[in-house]
């Protein structure tokens, strides 16, 4: 009798579900997390072919993006590639250590051989760099889309990742494109996911100040921490991605004493500045204003009080109970609590090269802009 009278209201429920317009059903939807999403295209062809629809997976993320979009993001690792739910880990419904890490979905990679490098992420995106080629990722959805190598720029430019080189990953607003750069000086190349092909152009910036590593993507621009030899001071320069052009157009917080900021980050919709390595504390400032008088507030100020952390102690995320994700060095990484100086390990995989950013959980699909079967 019960076993009937479960199959009676589920088979009610969908009949309701699918008695929905069109339209109230996209309301209701697009207000879901993308996990569940993901689970209920199994409730009908109908809501498969809605949910999977380029132009709901924008309208979700639109959605997303107007809210405070904390709770769906996620940090994602290499070496190996992981992605670690870090609020779960502080005590979450649901924290245990099974469900904070998630390996890898490998994808299939013209050339496995070579370790994957990460360049950056946007709206759900994660780019990943292999050797001479390039990878897009969505972690959530686990689609892969292996990118097109050039044969038309310079011989002596080298279209990959390396410590001596510039690279980013973010959207084009302007054009309803997302980008790929990568450079070295004034040479840039660029690859656009509508077009589906890299370009190589020539860029103007001072040349006192040398940009390199991974740009953080924050409000359509890509930005870097760079030290302006000219001063013996920290700038903060940005490509945008509409211009394709250098700006300097954030000013570093004011603070007493010599202090060199050694890199960027984000939290929420903002971006934060930090500094720590080789000092007694630990301290991060976070801004929202996009412009070059634009005030910095203290995100975090601690002792430093972490074992280890000979070259590096990064600061990668900031959870809703004040405690803080560190990457040390280049093999662990840690959540700390500075209101009693205790820290506990995340269980991830390391092979000494790790770097981290923050996603989010989208919808949005590696082959935005054209359709799988032709890639």
């Amino acid at each position: 009798m019960k076993r009937l009278l479960a199959e009676t209201s589920r088979s009610s429920g969908f009949a309701v579900a699918e008695s929905f317009t069109e339209d109230i059903l996209i309301e209701i939807l697009s207000s879901l997390p993308v996990k569940s999403l993901m689970r209920f295209k199994c409730v009908s062809k109908r809501w498969q072919s809605l949910i999977a629809d380029p132009g709901f997976a924008k309208s979700h993320l639109q959605r997303l993006k107007a809210r405070d979009i904390i709770p769906s993001q996620r940090i994602v690792k290499s070496s190996p590639v992981q992605t670690i739910d870090y609020e779960l880990f502080d005590g979450g419904i649901g924290g245990d250590e099974d469900s904070v890490v998630v390996k890898f979905h490998e994808p299939r990679m013209d050339d496995s051989r070579w370790e994957l490098v990460l360049v950056g992420s946007c709206d759900g995106l994660v780019c990943l760099s292999f050797h001479v080629g390039f990878l897009l990722y969505n972690p959530t959805t686990k689609e892969s889309r292996n990118l097109p190598d050039s044969n038309n720029f310079p011989e002596d430019f080298f279209l990959g990742v390396g410590d001596e080189f510039f690279h980013g990953f973010g959207c084009d607003y302007a054009s309803d494109d997302y980008k790929i750069v990568q450079g070295d000086g004034c040479q840039v190349a660029i690859f656009s996911l509508k077009s589906g092909s890299w370009r190589y152009i020539q860029v103007q910036h001072e040349s006192h100040l040398t940009v390199y590593g991974r740009g953080v993507y924050w409000s359509e621009a890509l930005h870097w921490c760079v030290v302006d030899n000219s001063r013996n001071k920290t700038v903060i320069m940005s490509f945008h991605l509409s211009e394709e052009k250098f700006h300097q157009v954030l000013s570093v917080p004011e603070v007493n004493g010599d202090i060199v900021f050694e890199g960027l980050g984000i939290h929420g919709a903002n971006l934060f500045i930090y500094h720590g390595t080789y000092k007694d504390r630990l301290e991060a400032w976070i801004t929202n204003e996009y412009k070059r008088g634009g005030s910095w507030t203290t995100l975090f100020s601690v002792l430093n009080e972490i074992p280890g952390g000979i070259y590096f102690q990064i600061p990668v995320a900031y959870t809703r109970s004040r405690k803080i994700v560190f990457q040390i060095d280049a093999y662990q990484m840690v959540l700390f609590n500075p209101e009693d100086n205790t820290y506990k390990n995340y269980p991830i995989e390391s092979d000494d090269n790790v770097a981290s950013a923050i996603y989010m959980e989208t919808l949005v699909s590696p082959y935005f802009g054209c359709e799988p079967s032709r890639i």
